[in-house]
């Protein structure tokens, strides 16, 4: 089997991304009390992907209320924040593992190419914030605040 330079640099790059994440991890968990600190925002994990019309940005934010959540555009910078409580009617003594993430989130995203800000749409369906923004030609340089449908 013949490898060319290109999939060789890119399978280098992904595991020296995962590496670096691996230990950004690590280190932001023991220089703080703990990692889920409520004050530091997460990220929730999201697609990005573009179609032949539009840019599509999908973000996985279960447990959120729609209320709770808040999408914005401004220079090119698609912002996402939120905030998700932990209802459980549980009393909690003693955690064994500590995974999903509560309190504040927010992402900001460049979106590469301009968009039609009047017609950009946003969903919540089943845990998913869709948001999609129909590409243009040239850029708009006002800000708006997109409403989320549900």
């Amino acid at each position: 089997m013949i490898s060319n330079y290109n999939d060789t640099h890119y399978k280098t790059d992904t595991k020296q991304n995962k590496i670096d994440q691996i230990l950004n991890e690590f280190f932001s968990f023991t220089t703080k009390e703990h990692s889920f600190d409520s004050s530091s925002p997460w990220k929730p994990p999201t697609d990005i992907y573009e179609t032949t019309s539009e840019i599509i940005v999908k973000m996985a934010i279960p447990g959120t209320k729609p209320q709770n959540v808040h999408v914005s555009f401004s220079n090119d910078i698609l912002t996402v924040s939120g905030y998700r409580n932990d209802d459980s009617p549980h009393e909690k003594i003693c955690f064994y593992q500590v995974e999903i993430r509560y309190g504040y989130f927010e992402r900001n995203f460049y979106m590469p190419k301009p968009v039609d800000t009047n017609n950009t749409k946003a969903s919540y369906t089943d845990g998913f914030l869709q948001i999609v923004l129909p590409k243009v030609q040239q850029k708009s340089s006002k800000s708006v605040t997109i409403k989320i449908n549900f």
